[in-house]
Order: structure tokens, then C-alpha cells, then sequence
């Protein structure tokens, strides 16, 4: 399709023509911005928590030029309910629409627990990423109860994971589309962090992905992380007692409840149904990625990902794979609100993994809790005074075991794809964000999601200054990563030649280290914490 003016592009897709706007990244590059595309029908009306379809045809420009709306969450920043349940759209960033060359595609998975979180450039813009010879691509997917609620009934068709299978919709959206925006659909590397690399992960081992991405980057978060998967069922109903339903007529009578229910009403209680004796056992939310009560033609996960990782069709394809060095360091503020919450780590026992299926009261868990009691705190008592003992066991518990035991998993499948570990482990004054905003600015360390703010330009602050050493790890960042999106091979260019990829050595295997002075290839420094953890399963429940 003609082009009607050099400023506003307009580019035909499958499903009808989209009119983008010409931007400049605060790096310096121009690019073209395509916002707000519809890549599947809307889930409002009856199509409330259903599995949903690709869009309908349209004939005329779609103004793709302003961003659209988040789903809707609680916002702790703003402290407010914000959003719309009109939310799915795809976000295209891309410097040329017809280039000599198709380029390699990098596809954004947002984090937020399942349960906020959105593809905003207030949080994930393209300024960073842009200056490479990719396309980037974001999108919304369904979160909370409005994305992963699960019913038994298989009559009333909402089996769950709805998100999931919004994110599913989007990578073939893309397969489908990318080429108009000067994309290689056969060149398209997922990416994500917290539970968007719980989300890349998942589509490593659903056949429902399978071979609609070429690489793939699973930044802090898999499906072997214990809150990948929520293990509770019922919450339907728990949810729709909470919004005045009686009890009666079984989950039908609840789902009725919960279609006509307000979004604001759902997202105000969501949060509030977990038993105490849930939170105890570290459950972290109560709508997330399910195994799903029954199969259909678009089952997404069929069976627990522990064994849908050892049959993954994925350890055939590149991996990069990591997280940062105090990821736990995001507990801080949960315990300065609730110092509570270290006097109730005397029962230990409440810590080891709920998938091994142990009685809390067995000696076999309180054993498991006492080596975690003495590897962490020896013969003191954890108090809010030594909380460091508390927060680099939740890094590890909650994120790096995981990461771990995909590792390995990959490794003993004796495949010859590439596993390329990393460690971010920069601390920064003034843009380590997350950790700011979850800590506060007298607290050092590298906390979950700090990388964040080295890969996409944020409204925390502006482009660090081309003399810092914040600048120089942002464009480490940005070329380690779109590098192996180009060519499967991180190194290269300016970051020169010492990441390796690994092999079967596990004991210890080796990461590329990323801290403020620069990169370094090392035995991962947190092994003897993973073989501590390892020691609390029986062999074959690892990996």
C-alpha cells in the first residue's frame, strides 16, 4: 500500500491497514512507531476469560499512532485501579519498512507476578533497543483473574492460562505480519523477565509455540520457579463468594456472577483470597498459569512443567538465560511493612518447595527446613536486623533454583543447541531503579528487574550520560542480547569474544558476570547455594 506522507506510514497487515508516526529515540535514531494494533478480538462481553480468536478484518488506516490502554491492575505507583479489559493490542517499533535485508525480530514479554503489569513505553521504550538493526515488538496479555481463570466444568470452556494463550496469539500475529514492518518472521527471538521469562519459558515447552520463534532470552523467571505454576484450584469460586455469590449451583452460578461483575470489583478482591495458611507456604498469587483440568485443541500446558521440560521441543533452539545477583532484595519492602514476617520463619519447614509434597510436620520436611535454617542464619535467630539472610534465601528459593534446575535440564537432554548463562550484577547509585523504588536509595545491590532499566528507556530517568559507566553497561546490554537475536551468538562488536555457551559440566558451570566493571566469565558465584538446594529433592524430581 502507497504511502500517504513520509511522517505517517501506512502499513497493510493481514487483518487491514495500520497508519504508525515517525519518532526520534532519545539515543538519536529515528524509527517508526506502530501502536495499538488489534492482533485478537477483544475479551470484553461474553469473551470475559475465554480463549480468544485473531481479529476481525477491518478496511480502513487504524490509527496505530498514541499507545493503548494497560489491562486492568491496582497500580501501586499511582495507587489506583487503572485500565481496560480492551487491552490486547501490539506495540511495532522498527527503522525501516522495507529494508535491503529482512530483520531479525525481538519479541517483549512483560512481568507483573501474572497479575500487572503492561507493555507501555512509560516502562519498555524501544530507545535503547532501536539503535540496532532489529524490529522490536511488545504487546498486552490478559493478567489477573481476567487472564488466568481455570474451571473443571468443561462445558463452560474456560480450562485457564487465557494469558498465556494471548501471548501464543501474539507470537503468530507477528509470524503472520512481521514482514510488513521489515521483520524476518523466520528470525524472531522471545524475550522476557520475572514472569515474562516464566511466560518464554512456557512457550519453550507448549507444542502450542512450537517452532514460532527461532531464540529465545529468559531473564529472572522459568516455569521451574516454584510460583510458575498456581497449585490451588477453586479460585473462581472463592473469587465470586467474595463478590455476594451464595454458594449455590456450582461453578456455572459463579461464572455468572463473575461475568457481570464490574472490573473494578474483581481487581479489588483478587488479591484477597488467599488463606493464611497459603501465604505461609509461599503461595504468591492466586491467578496465574494452571495445569489445565481437561484437553482441548488449544490446551497450553497439559501436564506439570517438570515434565513437559524434559520433552521440551525447545532444547533444540539457543537459549540466553539468567538473572540478577540480589534478586530477593524486593522483599525489603514487604518485610519494613511487616517485620511479622521474620518472626514467622521460626517454622522453617514452611520453606522447602511445596512440590516435593511433604507433610509440614513430617521429620523429612523439618529436616529440609533446619539445613535451610543452618545454611542461612547458622545459630542466630532471623530477625529483621539480619534480614540478609532472609533476602538472599528468597533470591534463591524464589528465582535462581529455578533458573538452575532449567539449566541443568537443558544441559542432560544432550542437545546441541546453545545455553548461554548470565549474571547482571551492576549496582548503581542512581539507576538501579527497581531496587530504589523497592529498598530505598541506602540500600545497594542488584534487586529483580534492576536490568530493566538497561535495556528499555523508563519514566525513571533520563539516558544516562554518555561518560558513565551506567551508559556503557546499557549498551553492553543492548549488544549482548540483540547480538545473539541476530545471529545466535552474543559476542561480537564491541563486547568482544568471552561469553561461552556451555556444556555438560555442572558442577560448576560458568556464567558471563555483569558488574560495574565489566564482563568476566566465572564459575556461577551462587553454586553452592543451588546444590544446597538440590540436596532437599530426590534426584529424579530436579530436572
Amino acid at each position: 500500500m502507497s504511502q500517504p506522507d513520509h511522517h505517517h506510514p501506512v502499513v497493510s497487515t493481514r487483518y487491514g491497514p495500520v497508519r504508525g508516526v515517525r519518532k526520534t529515540a532519545e539515543t538519536g535514531v529515528e524509527y517508526l512507531n506502530f501502536q495499538r494494533i488489534p492482533y485478537c478480538k477483544p475479551p470484553i462481553g461474553e469473551r470475559r476469560f475465554k480463549d480468544l480468536e485473531l481479529p476481525e478484518v477491518w478496511t480502513e488506516p487504524l490509527d496505530c499512532t498514541q499507545q493503548g490502554p494497560s489491562g486492568y491492575q491496582f497500580s501501586k505507583l499511582q495507587n489506583k485501579i487503572i485500565g481496560s479489559e480492551d487491552h490486547l493490542y501490539m506495540n511495532v517499533f522498527t527503522k525501516e519498512l522495507q529494508p535491503e535485508k529482512m530483520r531479525p525480530v525481538m519479541l517483549w514479554i512483560h512481568g507483573g507476578a501474572f497479575m500487572r503489569g503492561s507493555s507501555g513505553t512509560e516502562m519498555y521504550g524501544p530507545d535503547y533497543l532501536i539503535q540496532k538493526d532489529i524490529v522490536l515488538v511488545t504487546f498486552n496479555y490478559r493478567i489477573g483473574a481476567f487472564g488466568f481463570l481455570s474451571l473443571d466444568s468443561k462445558e463452560l470452556g474456560i480450562p485457564g492460562n487465557g494469558g498465556l494463550k494471548d501471548q501464543n496469539l501474539a507470537i503468530r500475529w507477528v509470524r503472520d505480519n512481521i514482514a510488513h514492518f521489515g521483520g524476518d518472521p523466520d528470525n524472531v527471538t522471545l524475550f522476557g523477565e520475572s514472569a515474562g521469562g516464566c511466560s518464554v519459558h512456557y512457550h519453550m515447552i507448549s507444542d502450542q509455540s512450537k517452532h514460532l520463534f527461532r531464540r529465545a532470552i529468559v531473564m529472572s523467571g522459568c516455569t521451574l520457579n516454584n510460583w510458575s505454576t498456581v497449585p490451588i484450584r477453586g479460585m473462581a469460586e472463592r473469587l465470586a463468594k467474595a463478590l455476594g455469590w451464595n454458594g449455590k449451583g456450582g461453578e456455572a452460578e459463579a461464572l455468572k456472577v463473575l461475568q457481570a461483575a464490574s472490573a473494578e470489583d474483581i481487581i479489588k478482591h483478587q488479591d484477597l483470597l488467599l488463606t493464611p495458611n497459603e501465604l505461609e507456604n509461599r503461595i504468591l498469587f492466586a491467578f496465574g498459569p494452571v495445569v489445565e483440568p481437561y484437553v482441548t485443541e488449544r490446551t497450553f500446558i497439559p501436564k506439570a512443567p517438570l515434565a513437559l521440560c524434559r520433552e521440551a521441543w525447545s532444547n533444540d533452539i539457543d537459549i540466553l538465560i539468567g538473572g540478577n545477583s540480589e534478586e530477593g532484595l524486593f522483599c525489603l519492602s514487604s518485610i519494613k511493612e511487616n517485620p511479622a514476617i521474620m518472626d514467622n520463619l521460626k517454622n522453617f519447614e514452611y520453606l522447602v518447595p511445596t512440590e516435593l509434597e511433604l507433610v509440614r510436620s513430617s521429620q523429612a520436611c523439618r529436616e529440609r527446613g533446619l539445613k535451610l535454617k543452618k545454611f542461612y542464619y547458622g545459630d542466630t535467630q532471623p530477625s529483621f536486623e539480619n534480614r540478609e539472610g532472609y533476602l538472599t534465601l528468597m533470591t534463591d528459593k524464589l528465582f535462581w533454583h529455578g533458573l538452575h534446575r532449567t539449566i541443568c535440564s537443558r544441559v542432560s537432554s544432550r542437545n546441541s543447541a546453545k545455553t548461554f548463562v548470565y549474571r547482571f550484577a551492576v549496582d548503581s547509585e542512581t539507576y538501579n531503579h527497581y531496587r530504589i523504588y523497592f529498598c530505598d536509595r541506602n540500600v545497594r545491590g542488584t534487586a529483580h528487574a534492576d536490568d530493566l532499566s538497561y535495556l528499555f528507556k523508563n519514566l525513571f530517568s533520563p539516558v544516562p550520560g554518555v561518560d558513565t559507566f551506567e551508559y556503557r553497561t546499557m549498551q553492553t546490554l543492548v549488544e549482548l542480547f540483540s547480538n545473539f537475536a541476530i545471529t545466535g551468538n552474543p559476542n561480537g562488536g564491541t563486547v568482544g569474544d568471552v561469553w561461552q555457551s556451555i556444556g555438560a559440566e555442572l558442577e560448576p558451570y560458568k556464567c558471563l558476570n555483569i558488574n560495574n566493571v565489566g564482563l568476566s566469565f566465572v564459575d556461577l558465584p551462587e553454586m553452592r547455594r543451588m546444590k544446597l538446594w538440590d540436596s532437599l529433592y530426590k534426584k529424579e524430581q530436579l530436572y
